[in-house]
This record gives C-alpha cells, structure tokens and sequence, in this order.
C-alpha cells in the first residue's frame, strides 16, 4: 500500500511514494521552468502540469507502483492567492506569498477590525502577504475578477481541485494561517467577511487535512497514469504538512530551511503571544496546533546570492563560504530582501550589507547570507525562549544538507543541531504521506502513523564563537532598528 504526496513550492514540486510504515519507495522533483512568471506571481497551472510529469517520471522507472497507489494527498506553499471561477480555471495568475502590494488593504483591515482581535481570532498576524488582505485588494483593483471567481484557493486547494474537480478543498491550516478562519470554532469569520464586505461563498468550506475531499477523476487520473477513484484528501499547508513529517513530540523543536523558513513546535492549544510575535497553524488532523515563527526569504536568499556571485551549486556555495571566519570579519546582512515576517512583521523592510570594508571578499559575502539569515532565526528563537527552553533543534528542507550551515546554527543559536534520518527536502511530503494514510482509514490520527524521520548527527556550539556571534547578533538587531524608519 502506497500513498501519493505532492508537495506544491515556489520553485519546484517533490512528489513522494510511501507506504504505511513511513518508508519512501520513490521520490522525484521537478523545477518549474520560467514561463514569465515574477516574483510575487505564478501560473498555478505550472505546478499541476509538473505535478503529472513527476508521477509520470516514477511510474517510467517503476510501473508496478501505480497499482499500489491508495490514496492522495497534496500540500503546498501558504499565503497565496489563485481566484478560479466555478470550474476551477484560474482566472489571474496566483498571487505568492511574497505578494505585498495589498499594503492599503492591510491598513484597512487593521483600522476596521484591529489588529488583537484578528491575531487572537485567527491565531496569525495580519501583514500585507496575507490572503485577507490580498482577497480586498482585488476587489479594488480587478473587481472582474473578483466577480468571477467562484473560490479564492491555495496552491495545494488547487491542485486537489485538478485531481478531483471538486473546487470547495479549503483546510484548518490554510484557513487559519489565511486568516479566514477562526481558529478555535474551525468556522469562517463570516464576520469579518460582512464588515469588508467580501463575498463569504467565494471562500471555500474549511475541514482536516485528514478528510476526504474527492475521489481521482477520470481525467486526471489519465494524466497521472492512475486508477480513477483513488480517494483525494483535502491536504494542508506546507507548514502543517512539515510538522506531521518531521517526527517531532510535544515540546520538540524543527527548523524548515527552503525558500522561506520557520522554527516551530506543537502545541495542545493555540498560543497567543503578547507581542504577535509567533502564530499557529492547526494540525493536518486538526488535533493540535503548530507555533511558528517564520522568516520570509531564507533559501531565497541563498539563491540570490549565488545568482548575484556567480556561484554554481550549493557545495561551491559553502565551499567559499567555509573560507571566511565566524562573524565573516565584521560584515552583517540584513536577509529582509522580500520584507520581513516574524518577528518584526515589516513588508517595507530590505536588504542590508553592513560595515563593509576592501578587505571584505566574497567568501565574507557568502558566509555573512547564511549567517545572517541565521540570525534573523535566533530572533525567533528568542521569542520561544521567553517561556520555553530549547537545547536541540532538527534542521529539514532544502538548506538542511549543508553541514556548514548547521554549524553556524548550533553556534549562533546555542543548540545542539540535528541532520535527519529521510531526506531533508521529502519531508514535508512525508507529512502529506501521513495524512493520506489516515484518511485511508489505515490510521486513527496521525499520532498513530508512524515516522521514520529520526535525528542523525548533530553540531555542537563551540563556546569559543559564543562572543563573536553574540556582538554581531547585537549588532544585527541594532542595525534593523536603526534602518527601519529608512525603509
């Protein structure tokens, strides 16, 4: 028995083969090519079209695995936007969640709700990326569209309308992180919705990730070289999906390096930090609560600074990288480059080289990205530490293959740092994969799924680096407060 997880990113979609016990029998990863789209927009129907191509991939080298297949499940990035008139073709391009041009939108909302009472209904913080905002400023600025549209979705509410045509896919996690649901009662804030004066049909029904949403149509089931009827799963966040795949209990900590990047633990109950620092996420199964705190672009800034320096692949990255010293000899970056979520919550905000000088090369420049994304974590960490302490902390996506990179976390942050047993970058896929095998019916909740995802080697913190990364950090913190007004 095999269960079919897509993972939607802004990049590339990873499509996973599992079975029940958490083993992955195939993986296969496919990158978007660049159909013009920006960097706040895509064509949602690239991640479909990549979503086939994957599973095709496999099933070439493989056939017999498709007749193993028992159920499907999508997640996908969060925060976005994709308008779908009633059968589920997109009417614009999706908006991403480095979308911030519904900053009036944010101030709107703000003024006429507050920000308190949409953080502590919802368990998120309003900001210019979110899909409320983003719904408004439609409304505004492209009211045919909005009229056209018959639900607002999420990436992966699209993709699970592509398998099963059934376009009304919303999830808890989706729907809280969006802030369109309250995240207590699990039901619209059709309240805020009146107020706004936003359409509550064109919101879609919101359930557990864990729940049922269709069975694979005939159509998409041709594409994928399936079995029609398999049954489809409503899916979730990739947030919430990274939280049921990284093998964390009660109490434990994880850190997602992809393009963006959050440092979370569960939670029975939500929590409502005092400063609307951090916020929650409903689990897949709707259980408990994720607490995140996220920074906007982390890999993303990894990309840039690759693209910018001429720099081929990852290891030629911390390769150069490794040649600077700890603290890159004074040089800091701000890594706000697509503004800022937890915990400043800044859209206006940018990128910062700070204190540069001729001695500075460009393995300075390349250590002081990875350095000071990693700090911009520590200041997460820090809002954690206010009421809870953190010694070890697992590292996956992307960036969590980089042994230098998660050095320079076990030592900027004083944690023990830990590889993983899957590969770093499926397991959100495995999250997925779980999800699936409880809407099966093969698990109760996705406590009883089992995981294979286990702590490999760490990296230790080296006190002798305590000083140098604690006066940069200083500096790092200083150097945003002193810059914001600029931005």
């Amino acid at each position: 028995m095999l269960f079919l997880a897509f993972d939607i990113g802004t990049s590339s979609v990873k499509t996973s083969l599992v079975s029940e016990k958490g083993e992955v029998a195939a993986f296969s990863e496919r990158k978007y090519p660049n159909m013009g789209q920006s960097a706040t927009e895509q064509n949602p129907e690239i991640w479909w079209l990549e979503a086939c191509a994957a599973v095709r991939e496999m099933f070439s080298a493989s056939p017999e695995l498709a007749k193993q297949v028992a159920a499907i499940g999508t997640g996908g990035h969060m925060l976005g936007c994709v308008p779908v008139d009633v059968s589920g073709k997109p009417l614009r391009p999706a908006m991403l969640h480095s979308d911030t041009r519904s900053t009036r939108e944010e101030s709107d909302i703000a003024n006429a709700i507050g920000r308190s009472e949409l953080y502590h209904r919802s368990g998120n913080t309003l900001s210019a990326k979110s899909p409320l905002a983003k719904i408004l400023w439609l409304k505004r600025n492209e009211p045919l569209v909005y009229e056209k549209t018959a639900k607002f979705l999420q990436s992966k509410d699209y993709v699970t309308a592509k398998l099963t045509g059934n376009i009304d896919t919303g999830d808890y996690s989706d729907g809280a992180h969006a802030q369109l649901m309250d995240i207590r009662s699990r039901q619209p804030v059709s309240d805020i919705f009146a107020e706004l004066g936003i359409a509550a049909d064109k919101i879609p029904l919101f359930r557990r990730g864990t729940d049922i949403a269709g069975k694979l149509s005939v159509s998409a089931a041709r594409e994928l070289g399936l079995a029609d009827g398999i049954p489809v799963i409503t899916g979730g966040g990739d947030g919430a999906c990274a939280n049921a795949g990284s093998g964390i209990n009660a109490g434990e900590f994880y850190c997602s390096l992809g393009t963006t990047a959050w440092l979370s633990y569960d939670s029975p109950e939500p929590i409502a930090d005092s400063g609307e620092r951090v916020f929650n996420i409903p689990a897949l199964d709707g259980e408990s609560e994720g607490v995140f705190g996220t920074m906007q672009a982390a890999g993303k800034c990894v990309e840039w600074a690759k693209a910018l320096f001429g720099i081929e692949n990852i290891a030629e990255f911390d390769r150069i990288a490794a040649l600077a010293s700890a603290g890159s000899d004074g040089l800091v970056f701000l890594p706000y480059i697509e503004g800022e979520r937890s915990p400043i919550f800044d859209s206006n905000a940018r990128g910062v080289f700070f204190r540069v000088n001729s001695e500075h090369n460009k393995s300075h420049f390349l250590r002081a990205v990875l350095e000071g994304i990693t700090f911009a974590l520590r200041s997460i960490l820090d809002v954690y530490r206010e009421t809870l302490t953190v010694s070890d902390i697992r590292v996956i996506g992307g960036g969590g293959n980089s042994e230098l990179w998660r050095t320079i976390m076990a030592d900027i942050w004083n944690v023990r740092t830990w590889s993983v047993s899957a590969k770093a970058s499926s397991v959100t896929s495995l999250g997925v994969a779980k999800a699936a095998a409880v809407g099966a019916g093969v698990y109760k909740n996705l406590r009883e799924a089992p995981s294979i995802v286990t702590p490999v080697s760490q990296s230790v913190p080296d006190p002798a680096l305590a000083d140098v990364y604690n006066s940069q950090y200083d500096t790092f913190i200083k150097l945003y407060k002193n810059v914001k007004e600029l931005f």
